[in-house]
């Protein structure tokens, strides 16, 4: 009877190795820091939690699967402070399923050690590890591309993994439209990769190209429905389309697409010249990911109107398997060159961890400031209270403002191609609580003028009026307590008997007291439910 053959450790690295990535992922849940797009997705995942509808109810310029897809786990955790912790902790699913097809698909393509190396180094890299530890779209957007990377070139011409493949694109464009470009560099280059073996394309491969674009038009397809259903198909057309493409009053940039178009017709030509001394499935397919993955980063760099990190997720993995592959190839007719793969692989993967924890190191809190801040609001607020901020940060509220408060939109405030009317909103929906992060310089003097500063800087509606003060203005009307900042204080306003509360109304006001120091007036009920503002 023929006897297995012994295991070695290496077969169990690739394991060993996932597990201490999910160990350092959770170690490292509280160590990024925010970023504004977390409690922005989180509120409107939450928002279709409590049956509202995306676009119409709710401001957002991202597809409405990702949100659908955490709406479930949103309306389970309730409202709570840690809830970004909580939601973190349910994106990794994405970072693993982004290693694992990285993995499958490098092992497919390139020698074990090659592809185990380039993975372990793409996981770790800075910005792969940090934006995908962070609750955003991004995550799962780059784990479906290389999820349907990974079936492709693995498909060995088979319709059914193209559908999935088709599956897997189409449900990463209802999550970002960012899927497009990805989509067009990838088209240019397969047509540089395989436009010299079109002779030899037969009917499997149009059979294959059916199952793809099938699958890739199967969820897009049916979120339309959904929101024509919803009649919310002009609302999403607004945020998802006209939003991106309105003027923003910047600088223009066309120079850099004709610089962008010259690099990709070099590129394309190149390319297309090399690519005839290429044979085999394996050789073009890595061709593919080296000349998709150059094309797609450079439109990012040179052409793209508001460049950022994440934008270069899904081609990080796919780049560092290109780099690692031509290293080592370079060290292969070296009889040394073993060892020293190991050496070099050791001592950049230490540096990656090293760099990670001088960026954000895993004992530190960096969540601490945010979940001060819901804290705060949960404490103070009902659920039927609106809170101004600028991206959702009060996440468990709805805002009086519809567009978010983000880099275009700050632009377009600025001068003048959107219509300034925070204020005015705060007025009309009798918003009582206000996080000023990002509020243009004319509604922060509003909020300074109307609203008290308080713990977490969390403001309440309030004013501190000075002693002997007999005149006094309230812009956003609401029910309101007089305090001298620690006890309530009996006064009489507009000529009617001394009492601590009371529920004014917009405009001037007469304030008698025999108080000889100033008073402060406060929304009642946070006061009531134990908030006191931070005033001398």
């Amino acid at each position: 009877m023929p006897t297995r053959p012994a295991l070695t450790w290496t077969a169990y690295a690739p394991a060993v190795a996932l597990v201490l990535l999910l160990v350092m992922r959770v170690l490292w849940l509280d160590a990024f820091p925010l970023n504004s797009d977390e409690p922005q997705h989180a509120h409107v995942a939450w928002s279709i939690a409590q049956g509202q509808v995306p676009y119409r109810d709710v401001f957002d310029n991202h597809g409405p699967l990702f949100a659908l897809l955490y709406a479930p786990l949103m309306r389970a955790l309730g409202e709570r402070a840690d809830i970004l912790w909580w939601l973190r902790l349910a994106v990794i699913p994405w970072y693993v399923l982004a290693v694992f097809a990285t993995w499958r698909m490098a092992r497919a393509l390139y020698r074990p050690a090659v592809a185990d190396a380039a993975v372990l180094l793409a996981a770790l890299s800075q910005e792969f590890f940090v934006k995908t530890g962070q609750f955003r779209t991004d995550d799962a957007w780059a784990a479906l591309w290389l999820g349907a990377l990974a079936l492709a070139s693995t498909s060995r011409r088979s319709a059914a993994r193209w559908l999935l493949a088709g599956l897997c694109v189409g449900a990463a464009l209802s999550i970002s439209q960012k899927t497009l470009p990805l989509l067009a560099t990838s088209l240019v280059a397969a047509g540089c990769v395989w436009l010299t073996a079109a002779r030899k394309l037969t009917r499997p491969v149009a059979r294959c190209a059916l199952a793809f674009v099938a699958g890739g038009l199967a969820v897009p397809a049916a979120l339309t429905l959904w929101l024509a259903s919803l009649h919310d198909l002009a609302w999403a057309w607004r945020d998802l389309i006209a939003y991106g493409l309105a003027p923003t009053g910047g600088p223009s940039h066309a120079w850099r697409q004709v610089v962008y178009s010259v690099l990709l017709l070099l590129i394309a030509a190149v390319a297309t010249h090399r690519m005839r001394r290429l044979e085999g499935t394996q050789a073009r397919w890595r061709a593919f990911l080296a000349v998709q993955g150059l094309l797609y980063a450079l439109l990012i760099w040179v052409a793209w109107p508001l460049s950022t990190p994440q934008d270069f997720l899904p081609v990080i993995p796919t780049l560092m398997l290109v780099v690692a592959a031509a290293i080592a190839s370079r060290l292969a007719g070296d009889p040394f060159g073993k060892r020293t793969s190991i050496a070099v692989v050791s001592v950049l993967v230490l540096l990656e961890v090293v760099a990670l924890v001088q960026r954000a190191p895993p004992w530190t809190d960096a969540l601490a400031g945010e979940r001060a801040e819901l804290a705060v609001v949960l404490a103070n607020t009902d659920p039927g209270d609106t809170v101004m901020d600028a991206k959702s940060g009060a996440i468990f509220r709805p805002r009086p403002y519809y567009p978010v408060i983000e880099s275009l939109a700050l632009r377009r405030l600025r001068v003048g191609l959107m219509g300034d009317t925070i204020a005015g909103a705060l007025v009309a929906h009798r918003t009582m609580v206000v996080i000023p992060d990002r509020v243009p310089a004319d509604d922060l003097a509003f909020v300074r003028r109307n609203y008290l500063p308080g713990p977490a800087d969390v403001y309440m509606a309030g004013q501190v009026l000075p002693a002997r003060a007999q005149r006094f203005d309230i812009a956003v009307p609401g029910p309101y307590i007089l305090s001298d900042g620690t006890r309530p204080v009996a006064a009489g306003i507009d000529g009617h008997p001394p009492a601590s509360r009371w529920n004014l109304s917009a405009g001037s006001h007469i304030l008698t007291h025999g108080a000889s120091g100033p008073l402060v007036l406060c929304w009642s009920k946070a006061w009531q439910r134990g908030w006191r503002p931070n005033v001398g």
